[in-house]
């Protein structure tokens, strides 16, 4: 009988070892996946600062947004032509905007609030 007990402690034990070796496996392979993603999106969008924004673009968006304050912009490449999410907040509403170098609009989307 304690021969059956010592087996079934061990027997225990190494499943135990092996769901947490199965665990960590998942687990460093969602946390490659995620680097993945934070790679490509950092490779395709650089961080912009507001004050480093071309003067057109800044004209362009106080010009169509005037109310809003620019929170955030990222610039990166749209069929060969450089352009820039700008995210905008007033105090009722947030929104994205796509501009291109020249301060043509391409697209303006809502935007969650944070």
């Amino acid at each position: 009988m304690r021969k059956l007990s010592i087996l079934l402690l061990v027997f225990a034990a190494l499943i135990l070892l092996s769901t947490e070796a199965f665990a960590q496996e998942v687990k460093d392979k969602a946390q490659k996946e995620l680097q993945t993603k934070v790679q490509r999106v950092t490779k395709d969008k650089a961080v912009v600062q507001i004050s480093d924004l071309p003067e057109v673009v800044t004209v362009a968006l106080n010009k169509k947004f005037a109310g809003f304050v620019a929170k955030g912009a990222y610039k990166t490449k749209q069929k060969n032509k450089e352009v820039y999410y700008v995210k905008l907040v007033s105090k009722e509403k947030a929104i994205k905007v796509l501009i291109d170098a020249k301060g043509n609009f391409l697209e303006k989307n809502d935007a969650e609030q944070k």
